[in-house]
């Protein structure tokens, strides 16, 4: 048996859930426990299972693994946006401490844009609320190290992280102020506060802040802070400042040296991977009288090699091969820019295997014992997979297997990157069984080996192309996630939204509850953002069953609160289109439940649902909707209000209530659309003494002179034709060229046939063959359906004409009474 599904048992029987895997034909059993817990029912007695175990017993889900004392921001957090009274203030110190003192443990995880966001909040609430003589209740070290944790830990360095650079200013700031007041000023969080600016993309902040201190005391700054702005401004791309602040740094006691030459090559080819740039800035060095250092000779000669810039890089590597490496680190790397440069050459296996052994042989005549080793082997096979070369990789690797040279971790790393980018999923999964029997040896904490970005970023992708590749293979997946959550990993938003979609089309919606629980707290609004919208488009997939998408939107809701009401608004008509408006009001009934700011439903969302309703002819749903609406005071209606609730009425076979609504738009001081007008004569076609109506709306428009478009044509000869007046709409259609410019077609003549009573519908056949031929032998190829129904008996066939209006499409058109 697999060893998650061993996992898996423990883990329920523990949570005293006890059930058939997803394996076995009981698979619905926990769907129906789940819709259980969405919607509770009446007890039902229990059951006894092979096991002794209650067949109805609730597991319950598994809470977000917060940092200590990230409840308590949440709850002030919580409190600030619903006004009501926050946590105490010494609760609230004792949790800023918390989350910094677990943070500063040997192998805790790194501090979260999410974790960051709450600590910041807290720590504005500190400062708000303290007095004239009241302190913020944390001390001068304990903000330090805060600041520290900041600079050290935390997001990935490339990242700008809005949320970090405020936080970083506030603290930075108060920490300057607070040693102003003790007496023992240092700098410390302005120097920090400078390094972060620098390494966020903000470097012009940092200089700003290193010169004002320079100013006030050249002692304050350090001249590591003059290599960190150089470095912020390469990674900004300003080179023009770059050449100021080298120039600024001879007069600052940091003259531009050979090892910040070195350091500045190195990030533009290990963190940029720009060649150009290297190239120049190379030059830029030794223009300046710097002598290269070994190490960025290296950077250089590695870049030439994987780039095939070897023209450039010869001089380069001549001067690298005239000086004798002096020790065995030296020696290697030489050996690996010798085998890369030749490989780069066009250099074969079998010839590779020549020059490794030349290079050997010129070791042992010089008295050196000197053999291959893996980092050798790791060179050749690290440029073969920046090339996305995996057979040339696999070539490297075999090399090493003849010189007697196993994998390590390294190379199994590399071994996994490469197999990914081919997509060799099944190959990547091997290296990943190799690779996590290192993890296993790692010091003190199973995660620490995780610790290295890299490898969980290539995990985290080998979950998501295994969870993408169809058909699944489950239990491959959850090996690798319980082997992550067992060393207490982090996912990718990728990986939680592919794994996601697998648990929602197995219908194991107690995992993805706990997925999201675990994972989504922590992530970033932005990669919130990421899962959120693939859970959504899940909730819009036609193909997919009702009852699942329900079951995913109710998970949905509660799990991102932050959900956009343009989305929400997508779900509530895609159950509209489904068929279920009972569902579709009640995403309605949830929006208005929200108590986000800014979050509750508009005008545009009240259009949709009554449109929806319309569709629907919902009357049961009709009420309830217009009760809400006269129940919220924050909105106004206006003419696209009332023309959705024209159209739900009409919908729901209320045509004088809807005509109420044409009054009201007509004196109102915004006045009717088209639309507005269209739908008051399809609502005219239907109801009593409509044709009233419907000739009161004709007088107006050509009393004011209104351009009529085809579709209020048509729709007036439908009001006419639905009350039986046969020869006046006759009359119109013929007059259609004289009034309207307009030669009738499938849309005119269409509208007078699906409009008339079923007994006059023939003699309409017989006039518009012989009136309008062509036009009608058009309409005649379109299929037929039955247009009779509740409040419509006396409707025949109908063709399939697109008359469908909506609450808005044009421009306003202005009457008054």
């Amino acid at each position: 048996m697999p060893t998650h599904l061993t996992r898996r048992i423990f883990r329920q029987i523990i949570y005293n859930a006890l059930y058939p895997d997803s394996y076995c034909s009981c698979r619905p059993t926990v769907h129906h426990r789940w819709r259980a817990c969405l919607y509770p029912s009446p007890a039902t007695v229990p059951s006894r299972t092979l096991f002794g175990f209650a067949s109805d017993q609730v597991r319950k889900q598994k809470p977000p693994n917060y940092s200590m004392g990230v409840q308590d921001m949440i709850q002030l957090s919580q409190a600030l946006v619903k006004h009501e009274r926050p946590p105490p203030k010494e609760k609230l110190v004792k949790a800023f401490t918390s989350v910094i003192m677990e943070k500063s443990a040997k192998h805790a995880t790194p501090m979260e844009d999410s974790e960051i966001t709450l600590v910041m909040a807290t720590f504005q609430y500190l400062q708000k609320t303290q007095g004239a003589d009241d302190e913020l209740g944390l001390t001068l070290e304990e903000m330090v190290y805060t600041m520290y944790l900041l600079v050290n830990g935390g997001l990935e360095r490339s990242a700008e992280a809005p949320n970090l650079v405020a936080f970083a200013k506030l603290l930075g700031h108060e920490i300057n102020r607070r040693e102003e007041a003790e007496g023992q000023y240092k700098a410390r969080g302005l120097n920090m506060l400078a390094e972060i600016l620098a390494s966020r993309n903000r470097p012009q902040e940092a200089h700003d802040i290193l010169d004002t201190l320079w100013s006030k005391d050249p002692t304050l700054v350090k001249a590591q802070q003059w290599t960190n702005l150089l470095l912020g401004f390469a990674k900004a791309g300003d080179q023009e400042q770059m050449v100021r602040v080298i120039d600024l740094m001879k007069d600052r006691d940091a003259p531009f040296s050979s090892e910040i030459h070195q350091l500045l090559l190195q990030f533009y080819w290990n963190s940029a991977r720009d060649i150009d740039m290297m190239m120049k800035w190379y030059d830029f060095g030794i223009n300046r009288g710097l002598v290269p250092t070994r190490r960025a000779q290296a950077a250089v000669l590695r870049a030439c090699s994987y780039t095939n810039n070897l023209e450039w890089g010869e001089p380069v590597m001549r001067s690298y091969l005239d000086k004798a490496p002096n020790t065995e680190r030296e020696r290697n790397e030489a050996w690996i820019l010798i085998l890369q440069w030749a490989a780069a050459k066009g250099k074969g296996f079998e010839e590779l295997k020549q020059l490794l052994g030349v290079l050997v042989q010129k070791a042992k005549s010089q008295g050196i014992d000197a053999q291959p080793d893996i980092k050798i082997i790791n060179g050749l096979v690290a440029m073969a997979t920046f090339r996305k070369d995996a057979y040339a990789a696999e070539r490297y690797l075999a090399l090493g297997r003849q010189w007697g040279v196993e994998a390590d971790q390294s190379t199994l790393v590399l071994q996994l990157e490469y197999r990914l980018e081919s997509g060799d999923l099944d190959g990547a999964h091997i290296a990943y069984d190799e690779l996590k029997g290192y993890w296993s040896a790692a010091d003190e904490h199973p995660s620490h080996a995780l610790r290295k970005e890299r490898e969980l970023r290539l995990v985290n992708r080998l979950v998501t192309g295994l969870c993408k590749r169809k058909p699944v293979n489950y239990s491959l997946v959850m090996g690798i996630i319980n082997d992550l959550d067992d060393r207490m990993a982090r996912l990718s938003p990728d990986a939680v939204s592919a794994l996601a979609l697998v648990h929602l089309q197995r219908a194991e919606l107690h995992e993805l509850v706990d997925l999201l629980n675990t994972q989504v707290h922590r992530f970033s609004p932005e990669h919130r953002a990421v899962v959120c919208n693939t859970l959504a488009e899940y909730c819009l997939d036609p193909s997919v069953l009702t009852s699942k998408i329900w079951d995913a939107y109710n998970i949905l809701r509660r799990t991102f609160p932050e959900l956009g009401m343009q989305q929400r608004n997508k779900m509530m008509t895609a159950f509209f289109d489904r068929g279920r408006s009972d569902m579709a009001t009640h995403v309605f009934g949830h929006m208005r439940h929200l108590d986000m700011p800014g979050m509750r439903p508009a005008i545009d969302s009240y259009v949709l649902c009554f449109e929806g309703i319309a569709k629907a002819r919902d009357g049961e749903s009709l009420k309830m909707m217009h009760n809400m609406l006269i129940l919220d005071n924050t909105v106004e209606p206006d003419t696209r209000l009332y023309n959705a609730l024209m159209l739900a009425y009409w919908g729901c076979n209320a045509w004088s209530q809807s005509l109420v609504y044409w009054d009201n738009i007509v004196h109102s001081r915004e006045g009717p659309t088209y639309d507005s007008i269209q739908i008051a004569l399809k609502v005219c076609e239907d109801a009593r003494f409509g044709e009233r109506h419907a000739k009161d709306i004709w007088d107006r428009l050509k009393r004011f002179e209104i351009p009529l478009t085809k579709e209020i044509y048509a729709a007036y000869v439908g009001a006419l034709a639905g009350r039986s007046l046969f020869n006046e709409c006759v009359e119109l259609i013929n007059n259609a060229e004289r009034d309207a410019s307009y030669t009738p077609d499938v849309l005119l003549l269409g509208s007078f046939h699906n409009a008339l009573p079923r007994v006059k519908q023939e003699a309409m056949d017989k006039w518009a063959s012989k009136a309008y031929p062509a036009a009608w032998a058009e309409v005649k190829k379109l299929s037929k359906k039955d247009g009779s129904g509740p409040g419509r008996a006396q409707r025949g066939m109908v063709y399939n004409i697109n008359r469908d209006v909506r609450a808005w499409h044009h421009l306003g058109v202005a009457t008054d009474d």
